[in-house]
């Protein structure tokens, strides 16, 4: 009887925890958390706890399938692999000789750690359009910070502050393994606790100030923070002289968002934000942890995104121990989006003209494509028809904005494949469909948001049988579609991403991680920061140029009692969607029996007073309405919000046969109106009301 234990990195979401698994004759057969990762010190959530379940499930996808039945009928036959992707490579080879290669869009979900081996693929193959939910996660804030400092995702060293501030950000739930330690650690030493949030997280519940806010209103509190910070000089005035521009512009923007006038927008009163900007400012240093999703579904995420930063630039806290900093993993120019990896290293120049949407949306030529600006373009053909789209761990019918609109645009599609686990409503729409294996079944490297890490995915098992890498998929097809220069096996794209650090990924399976010494204030060695002027633009002439605001701007929701007071009448409730439940990760894992056992039905979060006064008990299934529909959602007494804002999960649809359409929430939201810059949705701030069943 053969036993081994081998450390690797779970994938069950992106907080990439170390995990020691246990495997017994060729079967993984106990997982524990890693106590020497230098990130997750030992942590591991239900997910990760739930891995043998999820390998070894009776419903894993073990067999290529290629659709017998109407598009989203659920008929399949199984076949060969050989068929399957000779299918998939004819079809594709197909739709670009007649409509050309733009007209084919690849897509990714949130993990896996598939986006540069993806990015490649789709260069060579010639189209501009990878599709993925940036938009509505870290995009908005990698590319606010970026184009504001010169960082891409401002990370908080939570661990090293006096003063750390989680802004819509509930890390407990959403990325316990990267931020929980840290987070406690710093604590533990004594620092404050600033929650912004309409939901009394846990971590609200003990902070030294909570500011429940009406949803959707971030901007406007974060320039009345800038406002007070700077009327009371409390700002760092040596750092803005030396390293920032636009500070007059931003005084004068800033003196608008008075405490009374933000007090009447954000629901929040203003002694607790006069109180919360004062602990900020004059508690040094101090973290902002900022919610990538939470706020940034909004149409003003590049501005929440953009003034964050500025908060933490003129009060001295970037690129500060304690402060928020820029982590520069090992294997940088190989990362993600770098190097051989990057979409435009073998994209012609005439076919990145061709992206959709950055003629509309200027952050986009920074950004992945966004979804539903690929939903126009197969429904409208504009700016072209999009003809067939691939799919790798992407649940887009139930975890993207408008379900209906998703569904409406694969229907009118030509060809559509999808690689994943399980069956899920994405899946039951493509006309192939191939099983992908589990992370504890390949072998990968990882630097996303690990800080100044990277971490090495060791395969631990062979896949189930028929099972195969994405990655491997990806050679294969590109052997059968002919695409000189993509990596022959995994093992050589392995290599060409840890050459930085000298190793092959035989070498480097040894040691299991690399890290860069940790180095702060970078723009004083470099005498500059990595702008176009050198410094942090405050309110930079230059982003007129790029088709950006100068000054930052603070929209009202879409939806909400001022922007739309008579709709208020009529749904006088305000929705949040895409509450964090531990045990799944987005739309995943509702099928396994630990983790639906943890959370088996969507819960509308309300206040018991609220609830109530409407005549609704704790327990009742009722409908949640908004003026897109309706959704079957079970009530939930939560005392500690506003009673005016309820709070509602996303990703429910296993378990029924109409589940998709009766419990996933974004049947009920919407597409538009879009951040002008980042093309982001509003999922936040909704307006919504209540009915029987």
């Amino acid at each position: 009887m053969s036993t081994k234990t081998v450390r690797t990195i779970c994938f069950d979401c992106h907080s990439r925890c170390g995990v020691l698994l246990e495997v017994k004759n060729g079967k993984v057969v106990g997982v524990k958390g890693d106590k020497d990762h230098p990130i997750s010190h030992g942590y591991i959530c239900p997910k990760g706890m739930a891995c043998m379940e999820i390998i070894y499930h009776p419903e894993r996808l073990t067999k290529p399938l290629i659709r017998v039945g109407a598009r989203g009928e659920g008929k399949f036959e199984e076949v060969s692999w050989d068929k399957a992707l000779d299918t998939i490579a004819t079809r594709l080879l197909e739709i670009r000789e007649k409509w050309g290669a733009e007209s084919v869009v690849f897509g990714q979900g949130t993990t896996r750690g598939m986006p540069p081996w993806i990015q490649r693929f789709a260069g060579l193959f010639g189209t501009p359009n990878f599709m993925t939910p940036g938009h509505m996660s870290g995009g908005p804030i990698a590319f606010g910070s970026a184009i504001t400092a010169g960082f891409g995702l401002l990370d908080p060293d939570h661990g090293n502050s006096k003063c750390i501030v989680l802004w819509a950000h509930n890390p407990e739930k959403s990325w316990p393994g990267i931020y929980n330690y840290f987070i406690r650690k710093g604590l533990k030493a004594g620092a404050k606790l600033i929650v912004v949030d309409p939901r009394g997280t846990s971590y609200a519940r003990k902070a030294d100030h909570w500011l429940p806010i009406r949803p959707g209103t971030d901007v406007a509190m974060i320039l009345c923070f800038i406002n007070i910070i700077i009327e009371n000089e409390l700002y760092d005035k040596e750092f803005v002289e030396k390293w920032t521009e636009g500070f007059d512009e931003l005084k004068k923007c800033a003196a608008e968002f008075t405490l009374d006038r933000v007090s009447e927008i954000t629901w929040v009163p203003a002694e607790d934000i006069k109180a919360a900007a004062f602990t900020y400012a004059k508690t040094k240093p101090a973290s902002i942890g900022p919610g990538i999703a939470g706020a940034c579904q909004s149409n003003n995420a590049f501005d929440f995104a953009r003034t964050l930063t500025i908060l933490a630039a003129i009060t001295g806290n970037l690129d500060v121990k304690g402060g928020n900093v820029s982590h520069v993993p090992p294997t940088l120019d190989r990362s993600c989006y770098g190097g051989a990896f990057s979409l435009d290293a073998t994209l012609p120049i005439e076919q990145r003209k061709k992206k959709i949407g950055p003629d509309k949306f200027p952050g986009l030529n920074f950004m992945t494509v966004t979804p539903e600006l690929i939903w126009d373009a197969i429904l409208k053909e504009d700016p072209y028809p999009i003809k067939a789209i691939g799919l790798f761990a992407n649940n887009s019918m139930c975890s993207y904005a408008n379900s209906k609109h998703v569904k409406e645009a694969y229907n009118a599609l030509d060809f559509l494949f999808s690689i994943d686990y399980f069956h899920t409503p994405t899946t039951r729409m493509a006309d192939v469909v191939l099983p992908a294996a589990h992370w504890t079944e390949r072998n990968d490297v990882e630097d996303l948001l690990m800080k100044n890490h990277v971490f090495c995915q060791v395969k631990a098992v062979e896949p189930i049988p028929e099972c195969r890498c994405e990655k491997e998929i990806l050679i294969e097809l590109a052997k059968k579609m002919g695409l000189e220069g993509y990596w022959q096996t995994v093992e050589e794209s392995l290599d060409y991403r840890l050459e930085p650090i000298g190793m092959t990924f035989e070498e480097f399976k040894k040691i299991g991680k690399y890290a860069l010494p940790m180095e702060y204030k970078r723009y004083e060695k470099a005498g500059r920061f990595s702008t176009p002027t050198g410094k942090v633009g405050l309110c930079p002439k230059h982003f007129e140029a790029w088709g950006l605001n100068a000054v930052p701007i603070y929209r009202e929701p879409p939806e909400s009692p001022i922007s739309s007071p008579e709709l208020y009448k009529e749904y006088p409730l305000v929705l949040t969607t895409g509450r964090r439940i531990l045990s799944y990760y987005h739309s995943a894992h509702r099928q396994i029996p630990s983790l639906r056992k943890n959370a088996p039905d969507p819960e509308l979060e309300i206040h018991p007073e609220t609830s109530k006064n409407l005549g609704f008990e704790d327990g009742e299934w009722v409908h949640l309405v908004t003026p897109r529909g309706k959704v079957e959602i079970k009530i939930k007494f939560f005392e500690h919000t506003h009673p005016k804002v309820v709070h509602s999960p996303h990703g429910f649809w296993y378990g029924r046969e109409d589940g998709w359409e009766k419990l996933n929430i974004n049947q009920i939201t919407d597409n538009g109106p879009k951040d002008p810059v980042t093309a982001s949705v509003s999922t936040k701030g909704l307006l919504c009301r209540i009915e029987k069943m």
